[in-house]
C-alpha cells in the first residue's frame, strides 16, 4: 500500500511539471476578430434602416369658429302691465307678439315688460330693447306737443283689419299701466310712444295722456284695451275719454270707409 501511495504521488508531480512548460495561447486581437466576423457575413449591413413608424405629418391648422351673430331687436310697441304687459318685437323672422317668459328667436329670455322697454337676458346679461325714434316720429313728437288737439277725429276702417288687436295697439305705440289717483287708484294705460300714422296718432292721443274709457268701457285692464275690437264694431262712432294736463276730455273718433 505505501509503493502504491508513493507511486500516485510522483505521477502528480510528474504532470504538474509537465503543465508548467506548455506553452500559453497567444492574446485574441478583438479589431481583426470583428473584421473576420464582418467579412464573413453574408450580407452587408444596410446603411439605410427601414422606418418603424409612418413620417410625422402635423394637423392641418383649424378654422377658427364662426362666431354666432347676435340677433337685432327692434321695439314696435308695448303695453306695459306688469305680469299681464305685452309688447311687439321687429326681428329677423319679422313681428312677434311677445310676454315675460318667452323665448326669442335669438335664444334670448323675456324677463320683464317696463315702461322703458322690453327687458330681456342674453347670455347671463341683462339687456333693454328701447324705442328707436325716427327723424320723421320726432318731428312729429314735437310738432303735436305744440299744438291743440281736435276733439273730433276720423280713422279709416282699414287701420282696424284683421282680428289681433294687440297688434294692432302694439304698432301704436306704448303705453304704461299707472293710477290716476296714486298707489291705490285704478289704473289707467298711459301714453308713453305715438308712431307716426297708426291708430293712437289717428285718434289724436299724445305722450302722457291717460285713456281713462272708451265707449264707456273702462281700460283699466290691459286685456281690455286689446279687446277693444268688440268694442270698435259696434257703431262707426266711439268717444275716447282721456285725462291731460290734469284735465278731462273726449275726443269723438268716426270710423270711415266701411261698406
Amino acid at each position: 500500500m505505501a509503493s502504491i501511495a508513493c507511486g500516485f504521488g510522483a505521477g502528480q508531480i510528474g504532470l504538474t511539471l509537465l503543465g508548467q512548460r506548455a506553452e500559453r495561447p497567444e492574446p485574441v486581437q478583438i479589431t481583426a476578430a470583428l473584421a473576420a466576423v464582418e467579412n464573413a457575413s453574408e450580407a452587408p449591413l444596410p446603411e439605410d434602416w427601414p422606418t418603424v413608424f409612418d413620417p410625422y405629418v402635423p394637423d392641418p391648422p383649424k378654422a377658427a369658429a364662426m362666431t354666432k351673430k347676435l340677433e337685432t331687436y327692434r321695439l314696435v310697441g308695448l303695453v306695459a302691465g306688469g305680469e299681464n304687459g305685452w309688447a311687439i318685437l321687429t326681428a329677423s323672422d319679422g313681428d312677434r307678439l311677445i310676454r315675460s317668459g318667452d323665448r326669442l328667436i335669438g335664444g334670448e329670455t323675456v324677463l320683464e315688460i317696463a315702461s322703458d322697454g322690453v327687458w330681456i337676458e342674453r347670455e347671463t346679461e341683462r339687456v333693454l330693447v328701447a324705442f328707436e325714434e325716427t327723424p320723421d316720429e320726432m318731428m312729429a313728437r314735437i310738432m303735436s306737443n305744440g299744438s291743440v288737439q281736435a276733439d273730433e277725429a276720423e280713422i279709416p276702417a282699414s287701420t282696424f283689419a284683421g282680428s289681433d288687436m294687440h297688434r294692432i295697439l302694439g304698432r301704436a305705440g306704448s303705453v304704461r299701466m299707472v293710477s290716476a289717483n296714486g298707489a291705490t287708484g285704478e289704473i289707467f294705460p298711459e301714453i308713453l310712444w305715438v308712431r307716426e300714422g297708426q291708430v293712437y296718432d289717428l285718434i289724436g292721443l299724445r305722450r302722457g295722456d291717460l285713456v281713462l274709457r272708451v265707449n264707456g268701457y273702462s281700460v283699466s285692464d290691459p286685456e281690455t284695451l286689446a279687446n277693444a275690437g268688440q268694442i270698435l264694431s259696434e257703431s262707426d262712432e266711439f268717444a275716447v275719454e282721456i285725462m291731460r294736463g290734469g284735465q278731462r276730455r273726449t275726443i269723438s273718433v268716426r270710423i270711415t270707409g266701411r261698406g
